[in-house]
């Protein structure tokens, strides 16, 4: 470290120790020679093979006589690199490792072998290296997936015990008990085939099916039941025989079961083909979902029938001597649906005036919602980002960093573990350069089930209190988890707008105003832009002509400054004690104190002629205000400006926004475009609305297969929008936002709720061209193919067409009950999940719980209305 002032008095320059350095560390080949009548190699030694060499270098005389040794005008050590920045646990300095798993690994595997290596290495140093697990990914993602096996199961209970309570039969217990794992088992064979792992989005997806696994199991198991329970009144014998109720009841059924797995698989295929970020977060529950859906036409079809021929006895069902609680209950509840649906049938203007009423107050309610792209999640940890005035050193940033180090942990005991980064910033996730007006951490805290505040309002108070206690310092917070995945992928999480210009002082006066408007908002932490206006820099500007003038060059004195400012490696040398090779690092000690114009004027370059020429005379020195960076789009200049929310919800901050910018509008010359959270929520909402489109379209195409019309189809698919009121009620009594889980959800009830329609629709045609058949048979003729036929008056067919109505659709309110009971139950422990990631998956559990609620409400009334007017 050379000594300015030294240098100075002593008349030698910077470039000259550079040059002394360079020129006598030097170790050349010589080429060969003949000695003792051999030929040898001959090699110049001359470089440094010690410290002490380096501090007897020569670089100068006093008087002309007197050497100058380097160790005169500087200090020389071995020792390490000066430290540009330092890793701290909160209070001692440590040695961070970082393990990250390939795309494919496992998570919770990798970590258990991290976990039996460190123990291993700890017994081997005899505790002298110790080990402090700092953050542990594998326990979000085991507690995650543990909350999404807990609901999992609670649904298949809850399924499990809707069967026992409709059937009283153990044996239709039974089978549909064995039925969903056996669904369960062949979807986990599909998704190995598909190469998909068991993580939450996969877990999430089996969850949500498990409902809607057992719906073609129920509806076959109920019909075969019905039949197998018909017995002669008089006699008390069996209409039919455990065959003939499998193949009856099968035969009328497995269309509509087919047509219903359909409607809800070919619901799932565009959501499985989208691309880009919402595709690689939905791929995985669209293929579950699937195969899972499959998988039940399977076991509906092939097991279930299987199983009652196993199980079934000939004697046919218990006769019991006392009709229970719940039959009777029941009998009275489709008496009372019978009035219901006779009274709509009588009223069908006002019916349908209802219903759109409900509808139409429900998309009013929907403006209420909060828009996000992801739900929050407590993911158990976040970062901090610490920026301090620019010029600020590393110990300053040190200073004020152990203070909010001690502001932390005084507010938040919950802390499990805390690592700093001091001197070094983070941008988007990464750690970049040193820089000693910056500081970053990563904080950990201890597991969900422990503390008693959500992470949300951790961040939230400590935001407040560092505001206060360092008003110097821009504070930001992000939480962890999948958060922090997502604001990385958008380029900074909460709200984002980018600013377009050529002219830069306009881009930087509008950026300056939106973010003053932004800091107003009560829903902003805080705001920022990309690019710091208020940078100071010095200038050196060289006066090249007096420098050509004197023999010297830009290089000279490009080298002299950065030794001076910088420091830079002078070669390396071979220490013969240790036999080990170090850098030589030239620097000045003229940053560790405030610079000065003296200082300026004590920098000398030698001329050719041995003048020393102060850098005073050679440069104009000022200091000046600079720009950090200049960002570019398309060639163009560009200003980001960023905010943090207190939620994820971007919408009403987007509004905001949006009246500021009619108010005020953007200068001539400058374009904006969405960034961060609000650009995702906007590339949304295209790819989910045609994954909608799509989905419909193909579920039309099913049941027009299925119905072989095209009417009937489209009264099935008029009651999918009321759907839409219980996605809404569902999602506002949570307080959850319209984000990417709930439009999921949204758009897997277009295939859901269609299939109780498809039962109604399906029975009632297999009733009315039955009861035809009959009355052709009775009163009508054949025709020369040996078909019944008969003409009816339309009196005589209205009241065939409201008896088949009213007489189908009471018919099917038991499997209809069962089949959206097992679906609500089996969703519901999702909508209502607490623990560690489920506040991601709960969105969609609330939506489907909702919409198939009041969709299947409506769909009692309305598709046999409908069905009825047509």
């Amino acid at each position: 470290k050379l000594h300015i002032d030294e240098l100075a008095a002593k008349g030698i320059s910077v470039s000259t120790v550079y040059q002394s350095l360079n020129y006598a560390n030097v170790t050349l080949p010589l080429g060969s020679a003949d000695y003792t009548n051999r030929t040898i190699s001959v090699r110049y030694a001359g470089g440094f093979s010690s410290v002490e060499d380096i501090k007897n270098l020569p670089v100068g005389f006093a008087d002309g006589t007197t050497i100058i040794h380097l160790q005169d005008v500087a200090d020389i050590t071995l020792s390490y690199p000066e430290e540009e920045y330092s890793v701290t646990d909160g209070t001692n300095p440590i040695i961070l490792v970082s393990i990250t798993k390939r795309s494919d690994g496992d998570t919770v595997k990798i970590v258990k072998q991290v976990k039996k290596v460190l123990e291993q290495c700890q017994q081997q140093t005899g505790g002298a290296v110790r080990f402090n697990i700092l953050s542990d990914d594998s326990r979000q993602v085991s507690a995650s997936l543990s909350t999404v096996i807990k609901s999992g199961i609670l649904g298949i209970i809850f399924a499990v015990l809707v069967i026992l309570l409709f059937m009283a039969d153990w044996r239709a217990t039974v089978t549909i008990g064995i039925s969903i794992p056996l669904c369960i088992l062949f979807t986990f064979i599909g998704l190995k085939l598909f190469n998909i792992t068991l993580n939450l989005m996969s877990l999430s997806g089996l969850v949500i099916s498990l409902g809607m696994v057992v719906d073609g199991s129920t509806v076959m198991l109920e019909q075969i039941y019905r039949y197998y329970s018909m017995r002669n009144p008089e006699t008390g014998l069996m209409h039919y025989t455990v065959n003939q109720s499998i193949y009856r009841g099968w035969d009328e059924v497995a269309l509509s079961i087919f047509a219903s797995a359909a409607t809800t698989i070919v619901v799932f295929i565009p959501i499985a083909l989208l691309t880009g970020l919402i595709g690689k977060i939905l791929h995985a529950v669209a293929i579950t979902i699937i195969m899972a859906i499959f998988a039940s036409f399977l076991v509906a079809l092939i097991i279930v029938p299987y199983l009652l021929k196993l199980l079934l006895s000939e004697d046919g069902p218990k006769v019991r001597e006392k009709e229970r609680r719940f039959d009777i209950f029941m009998k009275k509840f489709k008496a009372f649906y019978t009035r219901i649906l006779d009274k709509a049938l009588d009223n069908k203007g006002f019916v349908l005036l209802i219903a759109v009423a409900i509808l139409l107050f429900s998309a009013f309610t929907a403006t209420r919602l909060g828009i996000a792209f992801i739900p929050s999640t407590d993911s158990g940890d976040f970062y901090i980002s610490i920026d301090f005035p620019i010029g600020t050193t590393l110990e300053q940033t040190k200073k004020k960093v152990h203070y909010a180090e001690k502001l932390l942990y005084e507010y938040v005991p919950e802390i499990q573990s805390v690592v700093f980064y001091e001197g070094r910033s983070n941008n988007r996730g990464i750690l970049t350069l040193s820089t000693p007006e910056a500081a970053y951490a990563h904080v950990v805290l201890v597991p969900v089930a422990e503390r008693k505040r959500d992470i949300h309002d951790i961040m939230l108070q400590m935001q407040k209190i560092w505001a206060s206690s360092i008003p110097d310092a821009t504070v930001n917070i992000e939480n962890g988890g999948f958060d922090r995945l997502v604001g990385f992928v958008s380029g900074g999480g909460g709200y984002g707008l980018t600013l377009i210009s050529e002219d830069l002082d306009l881009l930087y006066k509008t950026a300056s105003n939106l973010k003053n408007f932004l800091l107003t908002d009560p829903e902003v932490v805080n705001a920022k832009l990309d690019t710091d206006f208020d940078t100071t820099t010095m200038v050196l500007d060289m006066a090249h002509e007096y420098l050509s003038s004197l023999g010297l060059t830009s290089y000279e004195a490009g080298i002299t400054s950065a030794i001076l400012f910088q420091g830079i490696d002078a070669g390396r040398y071979k220490d013969e004690q240790n036999n080990e090779r170090y850098n030589i690092h030239i620097c000045s000690d003229i940053t560790d104190r405030p610079i000065t114009q003296d200082d300026i004027a004590n920098i000398h370059i030698v001329t050719e002629q041995g003048r020393l020429i102060s850098f005073a005379a050679l440069s104009d020195v000022r200091v000046e205000k600079s720009i950090s960076q200049i960002n570019h789009s398309d060639r163009a200049k560009t200003i980001t400006v960023s905010a943090s929310l207190v939620s994820e919800n971007t919408a009403n901050v987007s509004r905001r926004v949006n009246e500021y910018l009619q108010e005020h509008p953007l200068p001539q010359g400058v374009n904006s475009k969405s960034g961060g959270i609000v650009a995702l929520v906007s590339d949304m909402i295209g790819p989910m609305l045609t994954a909608l489109l799509i989905a419909l379209f193909l579920v039309y195409t099913v049941m027009v297969l299925q119905f072989e019309r095209f009417k009937q189809p489209l009264l099935i698919m008029v009651t999918i929008p009321f759907c839409f009121i219980g996605v809404v009620a569902g999602l506002l009594m949570f307080g959850s936002t319209m984000n990417l889980l709930a439009m999921l959800g949204l758009i897997s009830l277009g295939g859901v709720v269609v299939n109780n329609g498809i039962i109604l629709v399906d029975y009632i045609n297999q009733i009315r061209e039955s009861r035809r058949t009959d009355i052709a048979m009775a009163k009508g003729s054949k025709d020369r193919d040996g078909e019944w036929h008969i003409t009816l008056s339309f009196a005589e067919e209205e009241k065939l067409l409201r008896s088949c109505v009213i007489d189908g659709s009471s018919s099917r309110i038991k499997p209809i009950l069962i089949t959206t009971l097992t679906t609500l139950l089996g969703d519901i422990p999702m909508a209502l999940a607490n623990g560690e990631g489920a506040e991601i998956y709960a969105p969609m559990g609330q939506a489907i719980v909702g919409g198939l609620l009041t969709s299947t409400l409506i769909t009692l009334v309305l598709i046999p209305l409908l069905y009825y007017m047509s």
